[in-house]
């Protein structure tokens, strides 16, 4: 564990930021270059490497020895290394910490626009950014998650729109996906991710939970960053285990928060 760590400006905030590396060391390289252009002067960077079999956790400390990395020896999926970064940054001292995959890049002013958000709404504890395409960046992938009454009963909001004066106002949302998601301190300490979604319904079911206890979930159109979805490759084929795993979160998320009359539809 690298435990070198950048002096803080305390006049903001402490974030914390919690990347997930999995066997992509380009990926990740590629964020967190993009992480130390940001403006925002008072965050540190965590690397949870969730059982890597390659080389990427020694690539990560060779090219960015500022970074903590934190190693898991098994994947455990999405939801456990973000418990696992999550618990590093709050033993730290985090005020604010940030989960993201590592996937992603983004505007220099994106965490500032997030935790300014933050500020003004102080029933907040999730924040979310606008995602766009990483290969399509004017186009949108998602500022946010509404319901419909059939499963899969929450589908992404603006997907595929182009950014326009519309998608420029702060709002609350019911849900946001946890590719990048700022979190109060106060709800990581109250509320985790359920562990037994390997991927998939994670970022719901904490959605879920953390409204439960009265926290919102706030639209931030002034943070932007990028994720790298390709459009042309959503519908391909997948493996067997990929669908076992889909078809596993979704029973458990509707077993959990529905009727089963309504995962049976």
């Amino acid at each position: 564990m690298n435990e070198k760590i950048n002096k803080p400006d305390n006049r903001l905030p402490l974030v914390f930021i919690v990347v997930l590396n999995w066997n992509a060391f380009e990926d990740t390289n590629e964020c967190l270059v993009s992480l130390k252009q940001i403006t925002y002067p008072n965050f540190q960077i965590v690397v949870v490497d969730n059982g890597s079999n390659d080389d990427s956790p020694q690539q990560i400390q060779q090219h960015h020895p500022e970074v903590t990395l934190v190693r898991c020896e098994l994947n455990r999926g999405i939801a456990a290394g973000y418990n696992l970064g999550i618990q590093y940054a709050l033993q730290n001292e985090a005020e604010q910490i940030v989960v993201m995959n590592n996937d992603l890049v983004f505007d220099p002013e994106f965490l500032t626009a997030m935790v300014e958000t933050r500020q003004k709404w102080p029933q907040s504890g999730i924040i979310m950014p606008k995602i766009f395409y990483y290969d399509d960046p004017d186009i949108i992938w998602s500022t946010g998650g509404r319901t419909r009454w059939m499963p899969s009963n929450i589908l992404l909001r603006d997907r595929q729109k182009k950014d326009s004066p519309a998608l420029q106002t702060e709002e609350r949302i019911d849900f946001a996906p946890s590719c990048c998601l700022l979190l109060t301190r106060d709800v990581c300490q109250a509320v985790s991710f359920d562990e037994r979604y390997f991927f998939y319904y994670d970022d719901w079911d904490f959605c879920l939970e953390t409204r439960k206890q009265g926290w919102q979930i706030i639209f931030s159109p002034s943070s932007r960053i990028w994720h790298k979805v390709s459009r042309s490759t959503q519908n391909s084929p997948k493996s067997l285990r990929w669908w076992k795993v889909l078809g596993q979160s979704c029973v458990r998320y509707h077993r959990k928060h529905h009727s089963l009359g309504l995962l049976a539809v």
